[in-house]
């Protein structure tokens, strides 16, 4: 079977964004108490949630999760730098309660309009 010549890719539109993400970092407890409790948020924005593609189950394989969602972000460029020790909460409520580590993250090389980042919760 020939591959459509008209062919294009969906493209992401505004009203795909729909699912408040907050990016923040955890601080040590400041005392002999182990643990976290400080955050700071570092960026807010919507996403778009789906479930991961076999090439991020490969990257998420070795590293324990217990479940993994990937999202696409606008490009915040300079606002915010992901980081894999962020931590991130989706405000769905499909997702409560939940606090996912940032596994990978790809900047989409085609358009420069978004950002792909791997998430998973491993505890």
């Amino acid at each position: 079977m020939a591959i459509n010549p008209n062919y294009k890719k969906p493209e992401i539109v505004a009203g795909d964004l729909n699912t408040p993400v907050t990016f923040f970092e955890v601080k040590p407890n400041e005392g002999p108490e182990p643990g976290e409790s400080t955050k700071k948020e570092l960026y807010f924005c919507t996403c778009l949630v789906y479930n991961p593609s076999s090439k991020d189950r490969e990257i998420l394989s070795g590293k324990g999760t217990k479940k993994a969602v990937t999202i696409k972000i606008r490009d915040p460029y300079t606002d915010y730098l992901p980081d894999n020790a962020h931590k991130v909460v989706l405000d769905d409520f499909r997702y409560k309660d939940d606090v996912w580590d940032i596994v990978d993250f790809a900047p989409d090389l085609e358009k420069n309009d978004f950002l792909k980042i791997i998430l998973g919760v491993t505890s």
